[in-house]
Protein backbone atom coordinates (compact mmCIF):
# COMPACT_ATOMS: atom_id res chain seq x y z
CA UNK A 1 0.00 0.00 0.00
CA UNK A 2 1.15 3.60 -0.92
CA UNK A 3 1.81 6.28 1.64
CA UNK A 4 -0.57 8.98 2.02
CA UNK A 5 0.20 12.21 0.83
CA UNK A 6 0.04 13.41 4.72
CA UNK A 7 2.49 10.46 5.99
CA UNK A 8 4.66 11.33 2.95
CA UNK A 9 4.95 15.23 4.21
CA UNK A 10 5.31 13.93 7.72
CA UNK A 11 8.48 11.71 7.01
CA UNK A 12 9.53 14.35 4.62
CA UNK A 13 9.65 17.33 7.50
CA UNK A 14 10.58 14.55 10.17
CA UNK A 15 13.66 14.10 7.92
CA UNK A 16 14.38 17.77 7.88
CA UNK A 17 14.41 17.71 11.51
CA UNK A 18 16.78 14.88 12.32
CA UNK A 19 19.06 16.33 9.50
CA UNK A 20 18.91 20.01 12.03
CA UNK A 21 18.79 18.11 15.49
CA UNK A 22 21.57 15.98 14.60
CA UNK A 23 24.04 18.43 13.23
CA UNK A 24 26.33 20.17 16.03
CA UNK A 25 25.39 23.92 17.24
CA UNK A 26 29.37 24.80 16.76
CA UNK A 27 29.04 29.02 17.72
CA UNK A 28 27.61 27.89 21.37
CA UNK A 29 29.47 26.82 24.43
CA UNK A 30 30.70 23.23 24.09
CA UNK A 31 29.01 20.69 25.60
CA UNK A 32 31.25 18.82 27.90
CA UNK A 33 32.04 15.75 27.28
CA UNK A 34 33.61 12.54 28.71
CA UNK A 35 36.94 10.71 27.58
CA UNK A 36 36.33 7.78 24.90
CA UNK A 37 38.89 5.57 26.93
CA UNK A 38 37.44 6.28 30.21
CA UNK A 39 35.13 3.72 31.56
CA UNK A 40 31.55 3.70 32.13
CA UNK A 41 32.08 4.00 35.90
CA UNK A 42 28.64 5.09 36.68
CA UNK A 43 25.40 2.94 36.72
CA UNK A 44 22.67 2.48 34.27
CA UNK A 45 18.83 2.46 35.33
CA UNK A 46 16.95 -0.31 34.77
CA UNK A 47 14.71 -0.69 32.57
CA UNK A 48 16.80 1.56 30.42
CA UNK A 49 19.51 0.97 28.38
CA UNK A 50 23.14 3.24 28.42
CA UNK A 51 26.03 3.77 26.56
CA UNK A 52 28.99 6.41 26.02
CA UNK A 53 28.39 7.60 21.90
CA UNK A 54 30.26 10.42 20.68
CA UNK A 55 32.01 10.73 23.63
CA UNK A 56 28.87 11.49 25.69
CA UNK A 57 26.79 9.33 27.78
CA UNK A 58 23.22 8.58 26.83
CA UNK A 59 20.43 7.14 28.54
CA UNK A 60 17.66 5.01 26.59
CA UNK A 61 14.50 4.94 28.34
CA UNK A 62 12.52 5.05 25.07
CA UNK A 63 9.03 2.99 25.37
CA UNK A 64 9.02 2.26 29.11
CA UNK A 65 5.75 2.43 29.80
CA UNK A 66 6.92 5.78 32.27
CA UNK A 67 4.33 7.63 33.20
CA UNK A 68 6.17 10.34 35.16
CA UNK A 69 9.66 11.92 35.55
CA UNK A 70 9.89 10.84 39.42
CA UNK A 71 9.91 7.28 38.30
CA UNK A 72 13.54 7.45 37.08
CA UNK A 73 15.11 7.84 40.53
CA UNK A 74 18.96 7.68 39.36
CA UNK A 75 20.74 10.16 38.95
CA UNK A 76 24.11 11.25 37.11
CA UNK A 77 27.14 13.12 37.51
CA UNK A 78 28.50 13.77 33.96
CA UNK A 79 26.53 15.18 31.31
CA UNK A 80 24.24 13.19 29.55
CA UNK A 81 21.44 12.93 27.06
CA UNK A 82 18.22 11.23 28.11
CA UNK A 83 15.77 10.28 25.76
CA UNK A 84 12.02 9.60 27.08
CA UNK A 85 10.35 8.95 24.02
CA UNK A 86 7.29 6.83 23.21
CA UNK A 87 6.40 7.02 26.74
CA UNK A 88 2.79 7.89 28.78
CA UNK A 89 3.59 11.45 30.70
CA UNK A 90 0.82 13.42 30.08
CA UNK A 91 2.00 16.40 32.04
CA UNK A 92 5.15 17.68 33.62
CA UNK A 93 5.51 18.57 37.42
CA UNK A 94 6.84 21.39 38.99
CA UNK A 95 10.60 20.33 39.96
CA UNK A 96 10.33 17.29 38.36
CA UNK A 97 14.24 17.62 36.93
CA UNK A 98 16.28 18.63 39.67
CA UNK A 99 17.64 15.45 39.98
CA UNK A 100 18.47 15.48 36.29
CA UNK A 101 20.69 18.74 36.92
CA UNK A 102 23.30 17.42 34.32
CA UNK A 103 21.16 16.94 31.22
CA UNK A 104 22.42 18.59 27.92
CA UNK A 105 19.67 17.50 25.80
CA UNK A 106 16.27 15.49 26.77
CA UNK A 107 13.43 14.15 24.47
CA UNK A 108 10.27 14.07 25.51
CA UNK A 109 8.56 13.51 22.46
CA UNK A 110 5.73 11.38 21.46
CA UNK A 111 3.88 11.17 25.47
CA UNK A 112 0.51 12.70 24.88
CA UNK A 113 2.11 15.63 26.91
CA UNK A 114 -0.98 17.98 27.91
CA UNK A 115 0.36 20.73 30.26
CA UNK A 116 4.21 21.78 31.68
CA UNK A 117 3.30 23.00 35.05
CA UNK A 118 5.50 26.46 36.49
CA UNK A 119 9.28 25.46 37.42
CA UNK A 120 8.97 21.85 35.98
CA UNK A 121 12.40 22.61 34.02
CA UNK A 122 13.59 24.25 37.54
CA UNK A 123 17.41 22.82 37.79
CA UNK A 124 18.03 22.24 34.13
CA UNK A 125 20.91 25.12 33.86
CA UNK A 126 22.95 23.26 31.25
CA UNK A 127 20.47 21.96 28.88
CA UNK A 128 20.91 22.79 25.37
CA UNK A 129 18.14 20.62 24.02
CA UNK A 130 14.65 20.22 24.38
CA UNK A 131 12.76 17.84 21.97
CA UNK A 132 8.55 18.28 23.04
CA UNK A 133 6.61 17.32 19.54
CA UNK A 134 4.10 14.92 18.42
CA UNK A 135 2.35 15.85 21.92
CA UNK A 136 -0.60 17.32 23.17
CA UNK A 137 0.32 20.12 24.66
CA UNK A 138 -1.83 23.76 23.15
CA UNK A 139 -0.28 26.72 24.91
CA UNK A 140 3.47 28.16 25.84
CA UNK A 141 2.62 30.28 29.28
CA UNK A 142 5.17 33.07 30.03
CA UNK A 143 6.39 30.39 32.53
CA UNK A 144 6.72 27.35 30.71
CA UNK A 145 10.20 27.63 29.88
CA UNK A 146 11.61 28.92 33.18
CA UNK A 147 15.27 27.77 34.38
CA UNK A 148 16.47 26.88 30.76
CA UNK A 149 18.38 29.83 30.25
CA UNK A 150 21.11 27.54 28.09
CA UNK A 151 18.71 26.17 26.15
CA UNK A 152 19.80 26.27 22.40
CA UNK A 153 17.08 24.13 20.37
CA UNK A 154 13.60 23.73 20.65
CA UNK A 155 11.31 20.85 19.31
CA UNK A 156 7.69 21.74 19.31
CA UNK A 157 5.93 20.37 16.00
CA UNK A 158 3.40 18.42 16.32
CA UNK A 159 1.37 19.28 19.06
CA UNK A 160 -1.82 21.51 18.95
CA UNK A 161 -0.52 25.03 20.27
CA UNK A 162 -3.24 27.68 20.09
CA UNK A 163 -1.54 30.33 21.85
CA UNK A 164 2.00 31.48 22.94
CA UNK A 165 2.12 34.07 25.13
CA UNK A 166 4.61 37.26 24.69
CA UNK A 167 6.87 36.46 27.44
CA UNK A 168 7.40 32.60 26.39
CA UNK A 169 11.05 32.73 25.40
CA UNK A 170 12.11 35.91 27.59
CA UNK A 171 14.50 34.26 29.48
CA UNK A 172 15.77 31.38 26.61
CA UNK A 173 18.81 34.13 25.05
CA UNK A 174 20.77 31.59 23.84
CA UNK A 175 17.73 30.16 22.10
CA UNK A 176 18.91 29.77 17.77
CA UNK A 177 16.35 26.68 16.39
CA UNK A 178 12.57 26.93 16.83
CA UNK A 179 10.49 24.47 15.51
CA UNK A 180 7.14 25.27 15.73
CA UNK A 181 5.34 23.40 12.04
CA UNK A 182 2.33 21.68 11.84
CA UNK A 183 0.59 23.68 15.24
CA UNK A 184 -2.56 25.31 15.62
CA UNK A 185 -1.31 28.77 15.99
CA UNK A 186 -3.73 31.62 14.53
CA UNK A 187 -1.01 34.89 15.57
CA UNK A 188 2.46 35.48 17.41
CA UNK A 189 1.97 37.96 20.12
CA UNK A 190 4.20 41.17 19.90
CA UNK A 191 7.42 41.09 21.14
CA UNK A 192 7.46 37.69 21.31
CA UNK A 193 10.84 36.79 19.93
CA UNK A 194 12.61 39.76 21.70
CA UNK A 195 15.37 38.45 23.46
CA UNK A 196 15.91 35.36 21.34
CA UNK A 197 18.06 35.21 18.32
CA UNK A 198 17.05 33.06 16.19
CA UNK A 199 18.99 31.33 13.23
CA UNK A 200 16.51 28.57 12.07
CA UNK A 201 12.42 29.40 12.64
CA UNK A 202 10.12 26.94 11.00
CA UNK A 203 6.14 28.14 11.04
CA UNK A 204 4.77 25.73 8.63
CA UNK A 205 1.36 24.04 8.47
CA UNK A 206 -0.36 26.58 11.19
CA UNK A 207 -2.93 29.28 10.84
CA UNK A 208 -0.89 32.37 10.10
CA UNK A 209 -2.40 35.05 8.03
CA UNK A 210 -0.04 37.89 8.58
CA UNK A 211 3.04 38.97 10.85
CA UNK A 212 3.38 42.05 12.06
CA UNK A 213 6.54 43.95 11.55
CA UNK A 214 6.66 46.03 14.62
CA UNK A 215 7.55 44.35 17.48
CA UNK A 216 7.83 40.87 15.59
CA UNK A 217 9.80 40.31 12.56
CA UNK A 218 11.77 43.57 13.57
CA UNK A 219 12.63 40.79 16.41
CA UNK A 220 14.18 38.40 14.26
CA UNK A 221 17.42 40.08 13.01
CA UNK A 222 20.60 39.30 10.52
CA UNK A 223 21.06 36.32 12.58
CA UNK A 224 18.55 34.09 10.43
CA UNK A 225 19.55 31.74 8.40
CA UNK A 226 16.19 29.99 7.30
CA UNK A 227 12.63 30.35 8.30
CA UNK A 228 9.92 28.40 7.08
CA UNK A 229 6.31 29.72 6.23
CA UNK A 230 4.68 27.49 4.29
CA UNK A 231 1.13 26.23 4.24
CA UNK A 232 -0.72 28.95 6.51
CA UNK A 233 -3.31 30.76 5.05
CA UNK A 234 -2.06 33.85 4.56
CA UNK A 235 -4.72 37.29 3.74
CA UNK A 236 -2.65 38.77 1.33
CA UNK A 237 -3.89 42.41 2.01
CA UNK A 238 -2.62 45.48 3.13
CA UNK A 239 -1.45 43.96 6.41
CA UNK A 240 0.63 41.19 4.50
CA UNK A 241 2.83 44.26 3.37
CA UNK A 242 4.55 43.99 6.08
CA UNK A 243 5.99 40.45 5.77
CA UNK A 244 6.68 41.55 2.58
CA UNK A 245 8.45 44.00 3.22
CA UNK A 246 10.52 42.60 5.57
CA UNK A 247 11.21 39.56 2.98
CA UNK A 248 12.63 42.32 0.76
CA UNK A 249 15.01 42.77 3.80
CA UNK A 250 16.54 39.39 4.43
CA UNK A 251 18.53 37.22 2.15
CA UNK A 252 16.54 35.24 -0.10
CA UNK A 253 18.06 31.92 0.79
CA UNK A 254 16.87 32.45 3.88
CA UNK A 255 13.51 31.90 2.88
CA UNK A 256 12.52 28.20 2.46
CA UNK A 257 9.47 27.32 0.17
CA UNK A 258 7.00 29.44 -1.28
CA UNK A 259 4.19 31.60 0.57
CA UNK A 260 1.04 31.30 -0.94
CA UNK A 261 -1.85 33.35 -0.49
CA UNK A 262 -5.19 31.81 0.72
CA UNK A 263 -7.18 35.00 0.43
CA UNK A 264 -8.57 37.12 -1.37
CA UNK A 265 -9.57 35.15 -4.05
CA UNK A 266 -8.06 37.29 -6.73
CA UNK A 267 -4.53 36.62 -5.32
CA UNK A 268 -5.57 32.83 -4.54
CA UNK A 269 -2.52 30.06 -4.86
CA UNK A 270 0.10 32.90 -5.57
CA UNK A 271 3.50 33.57 -4.01
CA UNK A 272 3.67 36.64 -2.30
CA UNK A 273 6.70 37.47 -3.48
CA UNK A 274 5.55 37.96 -6.61
CA UNK A 275 2.48 40.10 -6.03
CA UNK A 276 3.67 44.11 -6.24
CA UNK A 277 3.37 45.85 -3.51
CA UNK A 278 0.43 48.36 -5.59
CA UNK A 279 -1.76 45.34 -6.11
CA UNK A 280 -1.88 44.28 -2.64
CA UNK A 281 -2.88 47.49 -1.25
CA UNK A 282 -4.09 49.77 -4.12
CA UNK A 283 -5.31 52.75 -2.20
CA UNK A 284 -2.44 54.11 -0.50
CA UNK A 285 0.95 54.39 -1.72
CA UNK A 286 4.22 52.48 -0.78
CA UNK A 287 5.12 55.25 1.93
CA UNK A 288 2.07 55.60 3.35
CA UNK A 289 1.61 51.81 3.83
CA UNK A 290 4.20 51.87 5.57
CA UNK A 291 3.75 54.08 8.02
CA UNK A 292 0.71 53.13 8.52
CA UNK A 293 2.13 49.82 9.63
CA UNK A 294 5.55 50.92 10.94
CA UNK A 295 8.00 49.81 8.66
CA UNK A 296 11.06 51.74 8.56
CA UNK A 297 12.00 52.98 5.36
CA UNK A 298 15.26 51.42 3.70
CA UNK A 299 18.35 53.50 3.98
CA UNK A 300 19.52 55.45 1.08
CA UNK A 301 23.04 54.05 1.61
CA UNK A 302 23.02 50.45 -0.06
CA UNK A 303 26.47 49.55 0.99
CA UNK A 304 24.65 47.22 4.08
CA UNK A 305 21.83 45.46 1.86
CA UNK A 306 20.84 42.12 1.89
CA UNK A 307 20.75 40.31 -1.59
CA UNK A 308 17.09 39.64 -2.47
CA UNK A 309 17.07 37.87 -5.23
CA UNK A 310 18.52 34.58 -6.46
CA UNK A 311 20.08 36.03 -9.78
CA UNK A 312 22.12 38.68 -6.90
CA UNK A 313 24.37 35.63 -5.09
CA UNK A 314 28.08 35.74 -6.12
CA UNK A 315 28.48 32.01 -4.82
CA UNK A 316 27.71 29.09 -6.75
CA UNK A 317 27.00 26.84 -4.00
CA UNK A 318 25.08 27.65 -1.14
CA UNK A 319 24.08 24.67 1.51
CA UNK A 320 21.84 24.87 4.02
CA UNK A 321 20.06 21.95 6.85
CA UNK A 322 16.83 22.27 4.49
CA UNK A 323 18.04 23.80 1.40
CA UNK A 324 20.69 23.19 -1.04
CA UNK A 325 21.26 26.35 -4.02
CA UNK A 326 23.65 25.20 -6.94
CA UNK A 327 23.67 28.03 -9.46
CA UNK A 328 25.19 27.53 -13.16
CA UNK A 329 28.10 29.65 -14.49
CA UNK A 330 26.79 30.60 -17.80
CA UNK A 331 23.35 32.48 -18.22
CA UNK A 332 20.80 32.71 -20.89
CA UNK A 333 20.61 36.62 -22.67
CA UNK A 334 17.36 37.97 -20.58
CA UNK A 335 14.33 39.10 -22.98
CA UNK A 336 14.65 43.19 -24.07
CA UNK A 337 13.19 44.97 -21.19
CA UNK A 338 14.28 48.02 -19.96
CA UNK A 339 17.35 48.37 -18.23
CA UNK A 340 17.59 47.56 -14.64
CA UNK A 341 19.60 49.46 -11.77
CA UNK A 342 22.90 47.11 -10.81
CA UNK A 343 22.37 45.72 -7.27
CA UNK A 344 25.05 45.86 -4.81
CA UNK A 345 26.84 42.84 -4.08
CA UNK A 346 25.38 40.35 -1.72
CA UNK A 347 27.01 39.72 1.80
CA UNK A 348 29.30 36.85 1.50
CA UNK A 349 27.67 33.60 3.48
CA UNK A 350 30.98 32.29 4.12
CA UNK A 351 31.86 30.12 7.57
CA UNK A 352 32.61 33.02 9.12
CA UNK A 353 30.62 36.07 8.64
CA UNK A 354 31.56 38.55 10.50
CA UNK A 355 33.75 39.09 13.69
CA UNK A 356 30.49 39.01 16.09
CA UNK A 357 28.49 36.52 13.72
CA UNK A 358 28.12 32.89 14.65
CA UNK A 359 29.71 30.29 12.13
CA UNK A 360 27.26 28.90 9.81
CA UNK A 361 29.17 25.85 9.15
CA UNK A 362 27.25 23.70 12.21
CA UNK A 363 24.21 23.87 9.57
CA UNK A 364 25.87 23.64 6.09
CA UNK A 365 25.42 19.98 4.85
CA UNK A 366 26.38 17.88 1.67
CA UNK A 367 23.05 17.71 -0.92
CA UNK A 368 22.29 14.13 -0.59
CA UNK A 369 22.26 13.39 -4.48
CA UNK A 370 23.74 14.99 -7.09
CA UNK A 371 22.10 18.20 -8.35
CA UNK A 372 22.04 18.66 -12.15
CA UNK A 373 20.86 22.22 -13.61
CA UNK A 374 19.80 23.33 -16.43
CA UNK A 375 22.71 26.16 -18.03
CA UNK A 376 21.62 29.60 -17.10
CA UNK A 377 19.50 28.54 -14.21
CA UNK A 378 19.68 28.50 -10.52
CA UNK A 379 18.17 25.24 -8.77
CA UNK A 380 17.34 24.70 -4.65
CA UNK A 381 17.22 21.03 -3.15
CA UNK A 382 15.05 20.74 -0.32
CA UNK A 383 15.84 17.70 1.97
CA UNK A 384 12.05 18.05 3.61
CA UNK A 385 11.50 16.24 0.50
CA UNK A 386 14.81 15.79 -1.84
CA UNK A 387 12.99 17.63 -5.00
CA UNK A 388 14.36 20.42 -6.99
CA UNK A 389 12.82 23.73 -7.54
CA UNK A 390 14.47 24.70 -11.12
CA UNK A 391 14.09 29.03 -11.19
CA UNK A 392 14.61 29.70 -14.78
CA UNK A 393 12.40 32.94 -14.97
CA UNK A 394 13.71 36.31 -17.42
CA UNK A 395 16.85 33.63 -19.07
CA UNK A 396 15.46 34.97 -22.47
CA UNK A 397 14.69 30.76 -23.38
CA UNK A 398 12.67 30.52 -27.24
CA UNK A 399 11.71 27.02 -26.65
CA UNK A 400 11.86 24.41 -23.36
CA UNK A 401 13.80 22.27 -24.77
CA UNK A 402 17.02 24.48 -24.43
CA UNK A 403 16.58 23.22 -20.83
CA UNK A 404 19.92 21.43 -20.93
CA UNK A 405 21.13 19.29 -19.11
CA UNK A 406 17.78 18.20 -17.61
CA UNK A 407 17.35 17.86 -13.71
CA UNK A 408 16.67 14.84 -11.85
CA UNK A 409 13.37 15.15 -9.54
CA UNK A 410 12.46 18.44 -10.07
CA UNK A 411 9.72 19.55 -8.02
CA UNK A 412 8.83 23.06 -9.50
CA UNK A 413 9.68 24.59 -12.30
CA UNK A 414 9.68 28.28 -12.91
CA UNK A 415 9.93 29.70 -16.67
CA UNK A 416 8.05 33.13 -16.60
CA UNK A 417 9.13 36.33 -18.23
CA UNK A 418 11.05 34.24 -21.54
CA UNK A 419 10.15 34.34 -24.80
CA UNK A 420 8.57 30.70 -25.55
CA UNK A 421 6.02 30.78 -28.00
CA UNK A 422 5.01 27.11 -28.40
CA UNK A 423 4.41 23.96 -25.70
CA UNK A 424 5.01 20.64 -27.41
CA UNK A 425 4.55 16.87 -26.27
CA UNK A 426 8.48 16.24 -25.86
CA UNK A 427 8.92 19.13 -24.27
CA UNK A 428 8.50 18.16 -20.62
CA UNK A 429 10.55 14.61 -20.66
CA UNK A 430 12.09 13.86 -17.22
CA UNK A 431 9.43 15.86 -15.82
CA UNK A 432 7.34 14.15 -14.50
CA UNK A 433 8.22 14.69 -10.85
CA UNK A 434 6.72 18.29 -11.22
CA UNK A 435 4.19 19.65 -8.71
CA UNK A 436 4.23 23.24 -10.25
CA UNK A 437 4.82 24.48 -13.64
CA UNK A 438 5.17 28.27 -14.14
CA UNK A 439 4.70 29.46 -17.58
CA UNK A 440 3.22 32.90 -17.06
CA UNK A 441 3.83 36.29 -18.83
CA UNK A 442 5.53 34.44 -22.07
CA UNK A 443 4.46 34.68 -25.58
CA UNK A 444 2.66 31.06 -25.91
CA UNK A 445 0.30 30.80 -28.47
CA UNK A 446 -0.01 27.51 -28.89
CA UNK A 447 -0.26 24.09 -26.62
CA UNK A 448 0.06 20.79 -28.47
CA UNK A 449 -2.72 18.50 -27.47
CA UNK A 450 -0.91 15.91 -24.55
CA UNK A 451 2.14 19.08 -23.91
CA UNK A 452 1.50 18.21 -20.20
CA UNK A 453 0.86 14.06 -20.78
CA UNK A 454 4.41 13.47 -18.70
CA UNK A 455 3.35 15.41 -16.07
CA UNK A 456 1.12 13.01 -13.67
CA UNK A 457 2.20 14.59 -10.52
CA UNK A 458 1.30 18.33 -11.58
CA UNK A 459 -0.63 20.17 -9.14
CA UNK A 460 -0.20 23.78 -10.26
CA UNK A 461 -0.02 25.41 -13.84
CA UNK A 462 0.14 29.00 -14.82
CA UNK A 463 0.16 30.07 -18.06
CA UNK A 464 -1.18 33.58 -17.52
CA UNK A 465 0.07 36.06 -19.98
CA UNK A 466 0.63 34.71 -22.64
CA UNK A 467 -1.24 34.92 -26.22
CA UNK A 468 -3.77 31.45 -25.94
CA UNK A 469 -6.67 32.00 -27.67
CA UNK A 470 -8.46 28.82 -27.54
CA UNK A 471 -8.83 25.96 -24.73
CA UNK A 472 -9.16 22.54 -25.85
CA UNK A 473 -9.84 19.23 -23.46
CA UNK A 474 -6.55 17.34 -25.42
CA UNK A 475 -4.86 20.46 -23.75
CA UNK A 476 -4.72 18.91 -20.65
CA UNK A 477 -4.57 15.50 -21.21
CA UNK A 478 -2.82 13.76 -18.37
CA UNK A 479 -3.48 16.36 -15.37
CA UNK A 480 -5.35 14.16 -13.79
CA UNK A 481 -3.98 15.75 -10.34
CA UNK A 482 -3.89 19.46 -11.02
CA UNK A 483 -5.59 21.54 -8.39
CA UNK A 484 -5.00 25.03 -9.93
CA UNK A 485 -5.10 26.66 -13.65
CA UNK A 486 -4.23 30.29 -13.97
CA UNK A 487 -5.02 31.50 -17.55
CA UNK A 488 -5.51 35.17 -17.03
CA UNK A 489 -4.64 37.94 -19.17
CA UNK A 490 -4.62 36.10 -22.09
CA UNK A 491 -6.45 36.48 -25.21
CA UNK A 492 -8.95 33.57 -25.05
CA UNK A 493 -12.21 33.90 -26.93
CA UNK A 494 -13.24 29.82 -27.14
CA UNK A 495 -13.62 27.17 -24.68
CA UNK A 496 -14.73 23.79 -26.34
CA UNK A 497 -17.40 21.69 -24.64
CA UNK A 498 -16.20 19.30 -21.70
CA UNK A 499 -12.51 21.52 -22.23
CA UNK A 500 -11.41 20.75 -18.11
CA UNK A 501 -13.23 17.12 -18.08
CA UNK A 502 -9.99 15.53 -17.71
CA UNK A 503 -9.10 17.28 -14.32
CA UNK A 504 -11.14 15.77 -12.01
CA UNK A 505 -9.60 17.05 -9.19
CA UNK A 506 -9.28 20.41 -10.07
CA UNK A 507 -10.05 23.26 -7.20
CA UNK A 508 -9.35 26.80 -9.12
CA UNK A 509 -9.52 28.23 -12.22
CA UNK A 510 -8.78 31.83 -13.40
CA UNK A 511 -10.33 32.72 -16.63
CA UNK A 512 -10.09 36.63 -15.64
CA UNK A 513 -9.08 39.46 -18.29
CA UNK A 514 -9.74 38.05 -21.42
CA UNK A 515 -12.13 38.42 -24.01
CA UNK A 516 -14.99 35.32 -23.37
CA UNK A 517 -18.46 35.85 -24.55
CA UNK A 518 -19.79 32.48 -23.41
CA UNK A 519 -19.19 29.22 -22.31
CA UNK A 520 -20.03 26.13 -23.50
CA UNK A 521 -22.45 23.03 -22.80
CA UNK A 522 -20.80 21.05 -19.72
CA UNK A 523 -17.77 23.37 -19.71
CA UNK A 524 -16.66 22.60 -15.94
CA UNK A 525 -18.57 19.02 -15.72
CA UNK A 526 -16.48 16.49 -14.33
CA UNK A 527 -14.40 18.99 -11.86
CA UNK A 528 -14.39 19.72 -8.37
CA UNK A 529 -14.14 23.54 -8.59
CA UNK A 530 -14.55 25.34 -5.27
CA UNK A 531 -12.97 29.11 -6.99
CA UNK A 532 -14.08 30.16 -10.55
CA UNK A 533 -12.75 33.82 -11.54
CA UNK A 534 -14.52 35.02 -14.96
CA UNK A 535 -13.85 38.81 -13.61
CA UNK A 536 -13.46 41.20 -16.82
CA UNK A 537 -14.59 39.83 -19.68
CA UNK A 538 -17.20 40.13 -22.15
CA UNK A 539 -20.19 38.24 -21.17
CA UNK A 540 -23.47 39.68 -21.24
CA UNK A 541 -25.09 36.43 -19.69
CA UNK A 542 -24.02 33.01 -18.71
CA UNK A 543 -25.99 29.96 -19.11
CA UNK A 544 -27.14 27.95 -15.78
CA UNK A 545 -28.00 24.61 -17.38
CA UNK A 546 -25.46 22.70 -18.75
CA UNK A 547 -22.96 25.20 -17.45
CA UNK A 548 -22.86 26.75 -13.93
CA UNK A 549 -25.42 24.15 -12.46
CA UNK A 550 -22.01 21.91 -12.27
CA UNK A 551 -19.88 23.82 -9.86
CA UNK A 552 -21.28 21.92 -6.98
CA UNK A 553 -18.48 22.34 -4.77
CA UNK A 554 -18.06 26.11 -5.40
CA UNK A 555 -16.80 28.33 -2.49
CA UNK A 556 -16.36 31.73 -4.48
CA UNK A 557 -17.22 32.70 -7.55
CA UNK A 558 -15.82 36.44 -9.27
CA UNK A 559 -18.01 37.77 -12.01
CA UNK A 560 -17.48 41.54 -11.67
CA UNK A 561 -16.44 43.79 -14.56
CA UNK A 562 -18.46 41.88 -17.06
CA UNK A 563 -21.07 44.12 -19.27
CA UNK A 564 -24.08 42.07 -18.05
CA UNK A 565 -27.40 42.45 -20.35
CA UNK A 566 -30.05 42.48 -18.07
CA UNK A 567 -33.12 41.42 -19.57
CA UNK A 568 -34.74 37.83 -19.36
CA UNK A 569 -32.18 35.37 -20.48
CA UNK A 570 -30.07 36.84 -16.64
CA UNK A 571 -32.63 35.64 -14.73
CA UNK A 572 -31.82 32.10 -14.35
CA UNK A 573 -28.23 33.46 -13.28
CA UNK A 574 -29.92 36.26 -10.75
CA UNK A 575 -31.49 33.30 -9.04
CA UNK A 576 -28.48 31.39 -9.30
CA UNK A 577 -26.36 33.73 -7.86
CA UNK A 578 -29.13 34.40 -5.04
CA UNK A 579 -28.72 30.76 -4.05
CA UNK A 580 -25.35 31.12 -3.24
CA UNK A 581 -23.71 32.40 -0.04
CA UNK A 582 -23.03 35.83 0.29
CA UNK A 583 -19.45 35.09 0.99
CA UNK A 584 -19.28 33.00 -2.51
CA UNK A 585 -19.69 35.92 -4.92
CA UNK A 586 -17.01 38.46 -5.19
CA UNK A 587 -18.14 42.01 -5.50
CA UNK A 588 -21.07 42.67 -6.95
CA UNK A 589 -22.60 41.84 -10.21
CA UNK A 590 -23.59 45.22 -12.11
CA UNK A 591 -25.95 45.37 -15.46
CA UNK A 592 -24.84 47.72 -18.21
CA UNK A 593 -27.36 47.63 -20.55
CA UNK A 594 -30.35 48.01 -21.09
CA UNK A 595 -29.73 51.19 -19.32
Amino acid sequence: MKPSTAERLHKGRMLWIILLSTIALAWTTPIPLIEDSEELDEPCFDPCYCEVKESLFHIHCDNKGFINISQITESWSRPFKLYLQRNSMRKLYTNSFLHLNNAVSINLGNNALQDIQTGAFNGLRVLKRLYLHENKLDIFRNDTFLGLESLEYLQADYNVIKRIESGAFRNLSKLRVLILNDNLIPMLPTNLFKSVSLTHLDLRGNRLKVLSYRGMLDHIGRSLMEIQLEENPWNCTCEIVQLKSWLERIPYTALVGDITCETPFHFHGKDLREIKRSKLCPMLSDSEVEASLGIPQLSSSKENAWPTKPSSMLSSFHFTASSVEYKTSNKQPKPTKQPRAPRPPPTPRGLYPGPNQPPVAAYQTRPPIPIICPTGCSCSLHINDLGLTVNCKERGFHNISELLPRPLNAKKLYLSGNLIQKIYRSDFWNFSSLDLLHLGNNRISYVQDGAFINLPNLKSLYLNGNDIERLTPGMFRGLQSLHYLYFEYNLIREIQPAAFSLMPNLKLLFLNDNLLRTLPTDAFAGTSLARLNLRNNHFLALPVAGVLEHLHAIVQIDLKLNPWDCTCELVPLKQWLEALSSVSVVGEVLCASPE
